[in-house]
């Protein structure tokens, strides 16, 4: 692929989102939903039907690695950037503590609707998949959320240092990890039976200690540290 087709695959998109953000913000709905509705546009469903030749040199499949790569950046500067915003003046263990309690609510009662109309729906499901991963990944599937579009919506509206911002995005980030989390062995179950489960289990209680255990002792380690530190600890200190 050429730059000069990966240039020219920009200009299109950032003046199709911004035009239909700046639709929607006129029409009192969030730029991102717009931004979203450029995707639809500008994808097969509406340029692709209108415009079948002219599609498919502007957006030939062997042309979508680089934006790809770009668009995964972009999401992960920008979630740094709402993750680097973000403040705890209640200290990070009450915080936590607000965001796991309305996270872990928000994600059971999906996780149950889920579980719910598996037994219907699994007689569509592929030759071979067994109910009860089915039943897990309709449980995941229904408690995901899309977060990087309700930090984009809660940043522009200039809520993530509010309070109730704070708290949105905390439990909507505790939501995903349970939802991801059940998605995984969802997967290690269907591809690779008891042992792919067990390797994804280890492989999650390694990395919950890698990122719990310094920052527990972190916290914790001496009486010197200030109080707005060692209220993050856990056990208390």
């Amino acid at each position: 692929m050429t730059h000069s087709l990966l240039f020219l695959q920009l200009v299109v998109i950032l003046v199709v989102a911004r035009a239909c953000g700046l639709l929607l913000k006129y029409l009192g709905q969030p730029a991102v939903i717009g931004e979203m509705a450029a995707g639809i546009v500008l994808g097969p469903i509406v340029f692709g039907a209108l415009a079948p030749d002219v599609h498919a040199v502007l957006f030939a499949k062997d042309s979508l690695s680089g934006l790809s790569s770009l668009s995964t950046m972009g999401l992960v500067l920008f979630m740094f950037i709402v993750g680097a915003e973000l403040r705890t003046p209640d200290g990070v263990r009450a915080q936590v503590k607000a965001a796991g309690f309305v996270g872990v609510l928000g994600v059971l009662l999906p996780m149950a609707a889920g579980f719910a109309i598996a037994p219907w729906l699994h007689p569509l499901a592929p030759a071979g998949v067994g109910f009860w991963p089915f039943a897990l990944f309709m449980a995941a599937a229904m408690s995901i959320t899309a977060f990087p579009v309700m930090a984009r919506i809660l940043k522009d509206r200039g809520m993530t240092q509010t309070r109730l911002g704070r708290l949105a995005l905390g439990s909507a980030a505790i939501a995903d990890v349970l939802a991801w989390v059940m998605l995984a062995c969802v997967v290690a179950l269907t591809g690779g039976g008891s042992d792919g489960f067990m390797r994804t289990t280890l492989g999650m209680v390694a990395l919950a200690a890698l990122v719990c255990g310094p920052c527990s002792h972190g916290c914790c380690a001496s009486g010197r540290r200030p109080a707005s530190l060692r209220r993050c600890c856990w056990p208390p200190c």
